[in-house]
Parts: structure tokens; C-alpha cells; sequence
């Protein structure tokens, strides 16, 4: 039930609360001059008006079919979708808005025969608009339900069943109803972290944008290391509110709940959008890791040459030999003394920091001026000067491995990390 990718379109960007994806795009594909696409080549004024009597019936049918998607109206959509999608099977927006209004009906039944199939068909017509070009994430995510996987919500949950509720009221378009049986939820079990994320979006669907922060803001509360609420509550702030400098910091506790998440990062990107800002880390190119033989464990192969392919002889090259010495080290035995729990090697901050503050030392060391050094480790002399090195190898230079230290890291330095973001991430912006 999440938003869609930010990506450049042709049209507005859409909505990025829950499914509703598209209620301000405007009709565009209806508006198509399909009678001049049709009429090419033909003579007969009989024949040309009868394409042109068609088309303006599309695209009547088009508008109708938008007008209730924009309102909420999904499941009264649906069937406009169905004929649009088969008279025009190339449009990935149709395919889109089929696959969400799908799924739409399905939280509309209790059969569990019927939500099936429609699930299926769900994720069937989203892989499709994905084969005609659909660039947004929320459709790929569609395109990777399991039809078989539970449907309800927190059914255990005490506000389990008035959520459910509230979800076929949402679903229909009859989001008061939907307040309520959500607030209910949340009074319900205040554990819930989707009952004031649901109330919460529902009242930013009335535009009620005092009542929505509230909600967002319990959400919070409930589980802080989530990013939906800050997302929800920083574009509500952006698009109700109009206030893009309030928008951004909940835009960032989004990344910073949540860092690894794709979706964390579109609002901050909306922001930036709207603001004439850019979301651009610190460039910092290093050498590939160390290679261990697997035949034999204590042969390890360093990479001699810098990260962006210099000469091995020159000052760079020689600090980012500093860096692959360190990270072999850590392939050896000072893994295991570092990490006595952990019973197998893994690529951790605490290795990343050494090597990458060891080619600190060394530059400081050869007192080289920020004029001298290429980006990569002028921008390391910075970040290490601020004391947000760690910021950034874990938000912007993370692998696997070293993500596993992300959620001890952030709850002594969660300003840090929202400091490192705003800093050296989001730059610029007028707002």
C-alpha cells in the first residue's frame, strides 16, 4: 500500500499516499487526438466520422473513469478500466490504474476464492503495465504479491477487525467512514502503528492537514524506526501545507528511520523537486575489496591501484593502498578478534571506518591541500573533519554487511544522521 518511484515522467508526479497513485494526474491519455491517429489515409468522410464518433466515446469513457479513480471511487472504476485496457493494450497508465483498482476490489470481499483471483489478476495486469514501461516502484511492487499471502492486516491485533473495516470503506472511496473505523482501531490497540498511519492518511485524503499530522505523529511515536509516517507527514506538510522547509526534516527522519528502503527516499527527492534542490552524497570512489583464494584462506589479493584508476606511484594511489591494507587485515585474523560472536567474516563499519580514516591520517599526514586531492578524498578530509564519516559509510557507502551495524549505530547518533543528511545530502533549494 505504498507510493510509487520517483521518477521523470511526462505527467505530474503522482500521489504518493497508500494506493491511491494517480488522484492528481490529469486525464492525458483521454485527451489524445485519436481521431487524427485513426483517420490517417482514409477519404471517406462516412467512415471518418464514424472513427471519430468512437473516439469521443473513449474518450468520454476515459474521463468517467478518471473523474472516479481521482475521487477514490476504485471498484466503481474498475469495469471503465477493463474496457479501456482492451481498446487500448498498449497504454501503461491504464494498465496501471486496472491493477490498482484490482486490488481495490479485492479488499472489498470476504470471499477468500474471490480476493485470490483478483490478487492474481492484481499482480498479472501490474507485470504487464511494467512490460509497456511503467517506470514506477509502487507497480513493481504490486507485480510481487503473493496471491496465496494473508490479506487482512493485523488480524490479531485487538483493531484488527476495524481496520479491516476501515480498509473497505478506504478502498471504496469513503474515506469519513474510513476515519472513523481507523481512529477506533488506534484507540483499540495503541500498538498499532497502522491504525494512526491509516488515520492518519485518510484525513490528509480530506484535507485536513492539522488533524493528519496529529495522526502521523502518533504513528511516530509507536514505532520511530518506520519510515511511512515521516514520509506521509512530510508530504502532507509539502502538498496540503505548502510549506516545503517543514517538509524536509520529516522527509529525513524518513531516511534516517529507514535508509536501505527505496521508498524512504522519495520524499526528500519530491522536495528537491519542488524546491530546485539536488539529493547528491558525497562522491567518494574506493578501491574494490580484498580477494581471499577459497582454496587457501590465507592468500589475499589487494587491489594497488586507486580507486579511480591513477597511477600507482602518486599520493592517492598510495593512501587508497593504506585503505586495502587495512580491509585485508580484517579478511585475516582481526575479524575474528574484533567480532568473537560472529562466527563467519562479514564487510562491518568498524573495518570501513579504520580504513577509511587511515587514508584520512595519511593525506593530514603529507599535509596535502583540499586543492591538491581529487574529489573522492577531498570529500573524505570533509566528512571526517565534521565527524559524519560513519553517517556517511552507512547511509550512502553500505553493503550488506555493514548494513547490520545501521540500527545500533543510529539510536545514540539519530541527530547525527539527520545532520549528515541535511548537510551533505540535500543540497540547495529555495523553499
Amino acid at each position: 500500500m505504498e507510493g510509487a518511484q520517483i521518477i521523470d515522467c511526462a505527467y505530474e508526479q503522482p500521489d504518493e499516499h497508500r494506493s491511491l497513485i494517480g488522484h492528481e494526474i490529469q486525464a492525458s491519455l483521454g485527451k489524445r487526438n485519436s481521431v487524427q491517429r485513426w483517420n490517417a489515409g482514409m477519404c471517406r468522410w462516412a467512415l471518418a466520422a464514424i472513427v471519430a464518433s468512437s473516439a469521443w466515446a473513449q474518450q468520454d469513457e476515459a474521463a468517467r473513469a478518471n473523474a472516479l479513480y481521482n475521487a477514490g471511487k476504485r471498484p466503481d472504476a474498475l469495469p471503465l478500466y477493463e474496457d479501456l485496457v482492451r481498446a487500448h493494450p498498449d497504454e501503461w497508465l491504464y494498465a496501471e490504474r486496472l491493477a490498482d483498482c484490482l486490488g481495490a476490489k479485492a479488499a472489498q470481499s470476504d470471499d477468500p476464492a474471490e480476493v485470490k483471483a483478483l490478487r492474481t489478476r492484481e499482480r498479472d495486469v501490474a507485470k504487464r503495465a511494467i512490460e509497456l514501461g511503467d517506470p514506477n516502484y509502487f507497480v513493481q511492487l504490486i507485480a510481487k504479491i503473493d496471491p496465496d499471502g494473508p490479506v487482512k492486516i493485523a488480524a490479531t491485533s485487538p483493531g484488527g477487525d476495524l481496520l479491516q473495516q476501515g480498509e473497505k470503506a478506504f478502498t471504496a472511496g469513503d474515506y469519513r467512514a474510513a476515519y472513523a473505523k481507523y481512529s477506533l482501531a488506534a484507540e483499540a490497540d495503541p500498538k498499532l502503528y497502522v491504525a494512526p498511519l491509516f488515520a492518519g492518511d485518510t484525513a490528509y485524503q480530506l484535507r485536513d492537514l492539522k488533524t493528519a499530522t496529529k495522526w502521523f505523529a502518533q504513528a511516530v511515536a509507536v514505532d520511530p524506526n518506520r519510515e511511512t509516517a515521516y514520509r506521509y507527514w512530510g508530504d502532507a506538510l509539502l502538498r496540503i501545507g505548502n510549506d516545503p522547509a517543514a517538509a524536509k526534516p520529516r522527509f529525513i527522519d524518513a531516511i534516517v528511520a529507514e535508509p536501505y528502503n527505496q521508498l524512504s527516499w522519495k520524499g526528500l527527492q519530491q522536495w528537491a523537486q519542488r524546491t530546485g534542490a539536488i539529493v547528491l552524497p558525497p562522491k567518494i570512489e574506493r578501491p574494490a575489496g580484498p580477494v581471499v583464494d577459497p582454496k587457501k584462506p590465507n592468500n589475499i589479493t589487494i587491489n594497488l591501484a586507486s580507486a579511480q584508476g591513477g597511477d600507482k606511484n602518486n599520493t592517492a594511489s598510495s593512501a587508497w593502498l593504506m585503505y586495502s591494507m587495512i580491509r585485508a587485515s580484517y579478511r585475516g585474523d582481526l575479524f575474528k578478534k574484533e567480532f568473537p560472536d560472529e562466527k563467519a567474516y562479514r564487510h562491518s563499519l568498524k573495518e570501513e571506518d579504520t580504513a577509511l580514516s587511515t587514508v584520512v591520517t595519511f593525506v593530514k599526514e603529507k599535509k596535502l591541500g583540499p586543492a591538491t586531492l581529487d574529489d573522492s578524498l577531498r570529500n573524505l578530509v570533509e566528512l571526517s573533519d565534521a565527524g559524519m564519516l560513519d553517517c556517511w559509510i552507512l547511509i550512502n557507502g553500505a553493503d550488506e554487511g555493514i548494513q547490520r551495524d545501521y540500527d545500533a549505530y543510529r539510536k545514540g547518533h539519530r541527530q547525527l544522521l539527520r545532520d549528515y543528511l541535511d548537510r551533505f545530502v540535500a543540497r540547495g533549494g529555495v523553499n
